[in-house]
C-alpha cells in the first residue's frame, strides 16, 4: 500500500535498512506523524522519466493503467524479526511496517503543505486558520473483519479514551493527544457517523505533521473491551487477534496468510481492498489503486545474515533485498542485466552510538568531557568516509544533513586521540587514571566496557572500529551480538529496578512513566543486561518536526529516552514552545536551539544518516526513481501496492 507520513518517531535498525522497504510505512510515518504513493516516477533506469497519474512509466517505457500486469509472489529477503503485527504496541520500525500491510493510516503526505496529502481512510479534512479545529471525514465502507462492523467516528473516539490515552495502557504515543507545557488534551468529539471534529487548545503550526489520528490503528471495541475493563495491557498485547491483525477486513492491501516464526510472513492480497473503489472515484487517488495490489502474495522471507540473502537474490529464489554501503560498490559496477538497484539519500534516519546512562552503565559516561572524549575516539567523518565507504553524509545532531533545521555551526570533534586522552583524566572520577598506556578504574584494573549489536556487515566494521579506536587510549572492550528482538527488549527497554532502588519506579511525586521505553529515571530502573554502548539500534523520525522528535529520545521523560539520559535543560518545554508557536518560522530558533544544545551535549555519539540502497530483479517494475528528486518524492518509492512483475509473474 502506499507509503506514507512520517507517523511518528520510532526506533529503526540499520543493517535492514527498514523492512520490505515498506515506504507505505515511511510515507504514512513522516505524515505527521504520517501516508500513500500516488503518481510514479520512473523506474531504476536514472532517466527523466515523468510519472503520471494515469498509469506508470518503467524503464523510459510508459505503461497505460490496462497494460500493468497482475500475479506473482513477491519475495523481500530480511534480516529482521517476525513478531507480529502487533496493532497495539507499534513503537519500533518493523512492527509498524508489518502492521501497515494490513491495515492503512488516514492520510499521506504529499509536501510539507497541511493541505496537500493523498487521503486514504480519510476523505477529507477541513481545517480552520490559525489551525485549532480539524473536521476529519471518514470514508465510508471501511470495514474490520470478523463480523465487527463498520470503521466509523465511533470508533476512534471510543479507542482514544480507552485505549490510547488510558493510564493502564501505557501507550507508546499517549503523549501526543495533548499540546503544551500543560499537557492540555486535544478535544476529539463525533459530528456525525463519520466525521471526528479535532479541537487543539493551542497553536499547533506543525500540523498536519503530528497530527494523531492519522497513524493510529483502531481496534474493535469487542476485542479491547475485556483488557480496558481488567486494565491488562499485557493481555491485549499477546491477544491473538492483536498480534495478526486478523480484524483487517478490507482496511488494508494485504491480509496475512501465513506467519512462521523467524521464517516466513506471507501475505495474500486483500480481495475488498477499500482503496480500489476510491480511486475509481475520487480524482485525488491515482488511477494505479483502482487495481492494486498487484502482486498476489507479497513475502517476507527472514535469514539470519545478510549476506545469505544477497546470494539468495542472485540466484532468484528472492525477489529484492537491502544492500549496505559497503557492498554497494560491487552492485554498481557489477550490476547484471537481471538486478536493478536503488538509492534513496533521503533517509530520515540517525545512526549513532548509543550510550546507556542508566545505572547498569558505566558510571562515567553520565559526564559529557567523557561523552566529548568518545566523539573524538569514534570519529563520525572516519566512519562515513572508511565504512560507509562515502554513501552517507554525517551529523553532528539529531537531524538529517538536508533537513530544513540543520544548525550552521554545530560542534564537531576532529578525531585526536591525545584530546581524547586528556578529556578521560579530566572528566572522570578522581578514582580514574592512566597508569603508563592502560586507563584504569578504581580497582586499579583496566577500564573494560561492552558494546551490544545485531551483527551485519556494518555493524560489524563499526564495532571493530570503536574497539581499535579504544584499546588505543588503553579501554578495553568486549563486543556481543544478538537478535534485533533481544536488543530490544534485553538491552534497551529499561524493566528491572536498578541495584538498591527499593521504591516506586518513575518521575516525581506520581511516579510518573514515560513509557514502556522510559518507565522511571536513570538510578530506578534498567534493563536486563547490562551495556554500555550500543549499535544497529537508530531513530526513524519526521525531519520536518525535529522539535518532538528530541523532546521523545532525549528529553528527560521522553517516550522513547530508553538511554537514561538527564539534560540539564527541559527539552519538553522546548518542544511544547515551537509546536505551540505562532508560525513554523517563530519556531526555527528554538528547534535550531535544540539540535545546538545536543551536538554540544553528544548524549549518543552521533554518526551519520546513511543511504539506503536496495538490489531488485529487473522483473520488479515501478519501484520509484533511483534516487528520488527529494524527500516527498521517496516517501512515494517502493510501496508493495504499486510495484508489479513486468510478465505478472515472479519466473520461479
Amino acid at each position: 500500500m502506499p507509503s506514507g507520513n512520517k507517523r511518528r518517531n520510532q526506533l529503526a535498525g540499520d543493517e535492514d535498512g527498514g523492512e520490505g522497504g515498506l515506504d507505505r510505512r515511511r510515507v504514512m510515518q513522516y505524515m505527521a506523524a504520517t501516508g500513500v504513493a500516488a503518481s510514479i516516477a520512473g523506474c531504476s533506469s536514472g532517466d527523466d522519466s515523468t510519472s503520471t497519474t494515469s498509469g506508470t512509466t518503467t524503464s523510459g517505457t510508459s505503461v497505460s493503467q490496462d497494460e500493468i500486469p497482475s500475479g506473482g509472489t513477491f519475495i523481500y529477503g530480511t534480516t529482521g524479526n517476525t513478531n507480529g503485527l502487533n496493532v497495539f504496541r507499534v513503537g519500533d520500525g518493523e512492527t509498524s511496517a508489518r502492521a501497515e500491510m494490513v491495515m492503512d493510516l488516514g492520510y499521506v503526505r504529499e509536501s510539507p503543505e497541511y493541505s496537500d496529502f493523498l487521503p486514504l481512510w480519510f476523505e477529507d479534512m477541513t481545517v480552520e486558520q490559525p489551525v485549532n479545529q480539524i473536521d476529519i471525514k471518514l470514508r465510508e465502507n471501511l470495514q474490520f473483519g470478523e463480523g465487527y462492523g463498520e470503521l466509523t467516528a465511533e470508533d476512534y473516539l471510543w479507542c482514544i479514551d480507552n485505549i490510547w490515552t488510558a493510564d493502564w495502557a501505557n501507550f507508546t504515543y499517549a503523549s501526543e493527544f495533548t499540546v503544551g507545557s500543560d499537557e492540555e488534551p486535544i478535544q476529539f468529539e463525533k459530528v456525525d457517523k463519520y466525521t471526528i471534529r479535532e479541537t487543539i487548545p493551542n497553536s499547533r503550526p506543525f500540523f498536519p505533521y503530528n497530527e494523531p489520528l492519522s497513524y493510529m490503528f483502531p481496534i474493535p471495541k469487542e476485542i479491547a473491551q475485556p483488557y480496558v475493563e481488567d486494565q491488562n495491557a499485557e493481555g491485549l498485547a499477546q491477544d491473538n487477534a492483536i498480534m495478526r491483525a486478523t480484524f483487517n477486513g478490507n482496511l488494508g492491501p494485504w491480509d496475512l496468510k501465513r506467519w512462521s516464526q523467524q521464517s516466513i510472513m506471507e501475505f495474500e492480497r486483500g480481495e475488498d481492498y477499500y482503496l480500489r473503489e476510491a480511486a475509481a472515484n475520487d480524482d485525488r487517488v491515482p488511477e494505479i489503486f483502482t487495481e492494486a495490489p498487484y502482486f498476489d502474495e507479497y513475502h517476507f522471507q527472514y535469514f539470519d545474515k545478510a549476506q545469505t540473502a544477497r546470494q539468495a537474490l542472485q540466484a532468484g529464489e528472492i525477489d529484492a533485498t537491502f544492500i549496505p554501503s559497503t557492498q554497494v560498490g560491487s552492485y554498481e559496477n557489477n550490476e547484471s542485466d537481471d538486478l536493478q538497484l536503488y538509492e534513496n539519500p533521503y533517509r530520515a534516519w540517525s545512526g549513532y552510538l548509543g550510550i546507556n546512562h542508566r545505572a547498569n552503565g558505566w558510571s562515567q559516561l553520565r559526564n559529557k568531557e567523557v561523552r566529548h572524549a568518545l566523539a573524538h575516539i569514534y570519529n563520525n567523518n572516519f566512519v562515513v568516509e572508511n565504512i560507509a565507504d562515502g554513501r552517507a553524509a554525517a551529523q553532528n545532531t539529531l537531524h538529517p544533513s538536508w533537513g530544513p533545521y540543520a544548525p550552521d555551526d554545530p560542534v564537531t570533534f576532529e578525531g585526536s586521540l591525545e584530546t581524547a586522552r586528556e578529556l578521560l583524566e579530566s572528566g572522570t572520577s578522581s578514582d580514574y587514571g592512566y597508569s603508563g598506556d592502560t586507563f584504569v578504574g578504581p580497582d586499579g584494573n583496566q577500564v573494560e566496557l561492552t558494546v551490544v549489536y545485531q551483527s551485519g556487515e556494518t555493524d560489524d566494521l563499526r564495532a571493530a572500529y570503536l574497539k581499535q579506536r579504544l584499546n588505543q587510549v588503553g579501554i578495553a572492550l568486549n563486543q556481543e551480538t544478538t537478535s534485533w528482538t533481544s536488543l530490544l527488549s534485553n538491552f534497551f527497554q529499561p524493566g528491572q529496578k536498578a541495584s538498591g532502588f527499593s521504591g516506586t519506579i518513575g518521575y516525581g511525586e506520581d511516579n510518573t512513566s514515560g513509557g514502556p521505553y522510559n518507565p522511571g529515571p536513570w538510578d530506578e530502573v534498567v534493563s536486563s543486561n547490562s551495556w554500555d554502548f550500543m549499535l544497529t539500534l537508530g531513530f526513524s523520525y519526521g525531519p520536518l518536526t525535529p522539535a518532538g522528535t528530541i523532546a521523545s529520545l532525549f528529553g528527560e521523560q521522553g517516550n522513547f529516552n530508553a538511554y537514561g539520559y538527564t539534560p540539564d535543560r527541559d527539552l519538553g518545554a522546548m518542544r511544547d514552545e515551537a509546536q505551540t508557536a505562532e508560525s513554523r518560522e517563530a519556531a526555527q530558533s528554538t528547534i535550531q536551539e535544540m539540535l545546538s544544545y545536543l551536538s554540544e551535549e553528544r548524549p549518543v555519539i552521533f554518526e551519520y544518516n546513511p543511504f539506503n540502497f536496495y538490489a531488485y530483479r529487473n522483473q520488479v517494475q515501478n519501484i520509484g526513481e533511483s534516487p528520488p528528486e527529494s524527500y516527498w518524492n521517496m516517501l512515494q518509492d517502493r510501496s508493495s501496492t504499486r510495484m508489479y512483475f513486468s510478465n505478472g509473474s515472479s519466473g520461479r
